[in-house]
């Protein structure tokens, strides 16, 4: 099996798993608190990396790349958590699922910002393009959340932005670390220092709010979370940014909506108007356009490679 082909498999089953994660992590937070959730769930998956690994975070990491480690813990785990459990609290499975595909928008962005890469007009139009899709999107699932006003829908899924967001900036600083380090070693310490930045606030949120009810279903929620939707699916994304690109790794990322709308289906019988079918078209045509080849580049290309013929 061809690297490309190896590492697109691993990120594409990474994808599905965690679409199923965010209609079933709105099921559990009905009974429990959104940071303490957070918190438990890469507790465990840390200390599984910290097992097997027989070692301790930042264990083996130079001094000079402790620093990276600790913003993978805040993109990856941090602010992916406070975004993605508080969103969910208003907006709805679908919505947060289809909007898990959004990734790459912000990876452009993020390029044109840290790498210098100049963002084309296409890019601009896509993000637009997005914008006026979540809003269409927002306002139609509206209607399937009782007692919930449009806005507080809109703002749902807007927070549910901020983990693709964070996705994309762990991305970015992992695709370094991840040419120098092992995946186990970057999943451990993303999970623990995550976890323990997360620490504090769980103990305050705790003695404000309560623990919430933990019932079968919710540890078994929370074990899925920690084992498969992190464990399993961090460990197959770091673990194919050595052998694929993070471009085609963020493309692969379009599965992730599919699995999640589909359950969310199921689980609480949300579907789609025709606006939010139109929303969702928008967003995936600016996601098209994003990771559309620049023809200005191609065009230069193509003029260099017929001069060097002539």
């Amino acid at each position: 099996m061809s690297p490309i082909i190896n590492g697109s498999l691993r990120v594409a089953v990474a994808a599905v798993i965690w679409g199923v994660a965010y209609p079933l992590t709105k099921v559990v937070l009905a009974d429990t608190p959104p940071i303490q959730l957070g918190f438990l769930r890469f507790l465990l998956a840390g200390l599984f990396f910290i097992i097997s690994e027989r070692s301790l975070p930042l264990q083996g990491v130079e001094p000079e790349d402790r620093k990276c480690f600790y913003k993978l813990a805040f993109w990856g785990v941090f602010l992916l958590i406070l975004g993605m459990n508080f969103g969910l609290f208003w907006a709805p499975g679908i919505a947060a699922s289809l909007l898990s595909g959004t990734p790459p928008l912000f990876t452009v962005v993020l390029a044109a910002i840290f790498l210098g890469e100049k963002m084309r007009i296409s890019q601009f139009v896509s993000i637009a393009l997005a914008l006026t899709g979540l809003a269409l999107l927002g306002g139609d699932v509206s209607s399937n959340q009782e007692g919930l006003l449009p806005w507080q829908i809109w703002v749902g899924c807007l927070l549910t932005l901020i983990p693709q967001f964070s996705w994309a900036m762990y991305g970015i600083t992992g695709k370094r670390l991840s040419a120098k380090y092992h995946w186990r070693t970057i999943c451990r310490d993303t999970f623990m220092l995550g976890a323990l930045m997360l620490m504090p606030l769980a103990i305050i949120e705790a003695a404000v709010t309560g623990f919430g009810n933990w019932s079968g279903q919710t540890l078994a929620i929370l074990l899925y979370l920690s084992i498969f939707n992190s464990v399993v699916t961090y460990s197959l994304w770091n673990s194919a940014l050595k052998i694929i690109p993070v471009a085609l790794a963020s493309f692969l990322i379009y599965l992730q909506p599919v699995s999640g709308a589909i359950l969310s289906y199921f689980i609480f019988g949300e579907s789609l108007g025709w606006t939010g079918v139109g929303g969702t078209m928008l967003i995936f045509v600016a996601l098209t356009l994003v990771l559309l080849p620049d023809a200005a580049s191609n065009a230069k290309k193509k003029s260099a490679v017929a001069q060097n013929n002539g």
